[in-house]
């Protein structure tokens, strides 16, 4: 336990224990998490000074990873890895919901496009799926979005937004309902840019000044169709706060921290990590360990740090010895970590893709050849014989 003041406390904290007595305070519980800034002011109103946390080495651990102390890393992962095992069975069923949720994002966004009736029934589905895979497994949908799949951009971020979104809600402690509403605005976070000229939405080279004010509109755009649509308002937090910043230097309404919702500091966070690692029409795409060295910097200016910690657990940092699928569907053991590029450490790999034994191969994932491999994310090694030579290779 760490003992920190009330004003100290922040999103996706747990509380252990208050400075005061429960016949002191008119709360019904003393152990939760911080999901917003209202349990916060909450406890303010009720007198407590001092709150007692869970010990949090998050932010310690990944600062090691980005400077380069691989040694440190590995006991911090252990539980989080535990959590995002992927299921083999799985994963065929994991492809199939996501190739065909993709359509069905690209046919919602569509008839938003045209002026049509969207479908809100299809949208709940895509969500519901999304969330109960998440609940059960959470690694194996966030593990989708590392697939290279060729289609329109905007269709493609929005699923990923979603399921990156719905996998970083469970990891906050957020219930299955929530997951849900989370999910659904996932989907539809980008509804206002079918909104916008599409010359403008595609416009390969850089925005006129004029052309970027009618871009950042796309936000209340959305927002107020999908309210039209009879959407609740705090479902669509996270449409109207995801281009909000920590430090109120974002848009629609320039909000600061303590003023976004948990649900747009969610938002924020993928919708910026997703935007950064995928091919644009004006960019290419950085890859993830890249990005995450990127996004670290700008935690507690641009977001949440508390926020990002939890999401750099979820996309994967892998200890040595961890078993992992790979995107080929082979599995391999970590042999040694790469402090550049995280994510992508050398791996042993010793089972291909049709789960036949094969001689153990050495293969460092951030090499730049032919057919690149990249790991989806760890597997549970209770019921797999990984075989002797991999721990003697």
């Amino acid at each position: 336990m760490k003992k920190i003041s009330v004003s100290e406390l922040r999103i996706g904290d747990k509380v252990v224990k208050l400075d005061k007595g429960w016949f002191e305070t008119g709360l019904l519980t003393h152990k939760f998490t911080v999901k917003d800034t209202a349990v916060i002011q909450k406890l303010k109103d009720n007198g407590v000074s001092d709150v007692f946390i869970e010990k949090d080495d998050l932010e310690a651990a990944v600062i090691d990873i980005f400077q380069g102390k691989p040694e440190e890393i590995i006991e911090h992962k252990k539980e989080i890895i535990s959590k995002n095992y992927i299921n083999l069975g799985e994963v065929s069923n994991a492809r199939t919901l996501y190739t065909e949720s993709v359509k069905i994002v690209h046919s919602v966004l569509g008839d938003i496009r045209s002026g049509k009736m969207f479908n809100e029934n299809a949208v709940k589905s895509v969500a519901s799926n999304i969330a109960e895979i998440t609940l059960k497994n959470r690694g194996v949908m966030a593990s989708m979005t590392k697939l290279k799949y060729h289609d329109n951009y905007t269709f493609l971020h929005s699923m990923n937004v979603s399921i990156f979104a719905s996998s970083l809600a469970a990891h906050l402690g957020m219930n299955k309902d929530e997951i849900e509403l989370i999910a659904q605005a996932g989907l539809l976070h980008d509804a206002g840019k079918m909104l916008v000229p599409i010359e403008i939405l595609n416009k390969p080279g850089k925005l006129t000044e004029e052309e970027f004010k009618i871009m950042k509109n796309h936000v209340i755009l959305g927002y107020e169709y999908l309210v039209k649509q009879g959407l609740p308002k705090k479902m669509l937090n996270l449409v109207l706060q995801h281009h909000e910043r920590y430090d109120g230097s974002g848009y629609p309404q320039g909000l600061k921290d303590e003023q976004i919702s948990v649900e747009g500091k969610i938002g924020a966070v993928v919708d910026i990590y997703d935007a950064i690692t995928s091919d644009r029409c004006y960019h290419k795409g950085i890859e993830p360990p890249a990005a995450l060295k990127l996004m670290f910097r700008w935690t507690d200016s641009h977001i949440n740090k508390k926020i990002f910690e939890f999401f750099v657990m979820n996309v994967g940092i892998y200890p040595v010895g961890s078993l992992v699928l790979l995107d080929t569907n082979e599995l391999a053991v970590v042999g040694r970590m790469n402090t550049v590029r995280p994510t992508e450490p050398s791996v042993l790999v010793f089972m291909d893709k049709v789960g036949r034994r094969i001689p153990v191969q050495m293969v460092d994932l951030s090499k730049n050849i032919l057919h690149k491999k990249k790991i989806l994310g760890p597997v549970n090694p209770e019921n797999i014989n990984i075989p002797d030579e991999v721990y003697f290779s």
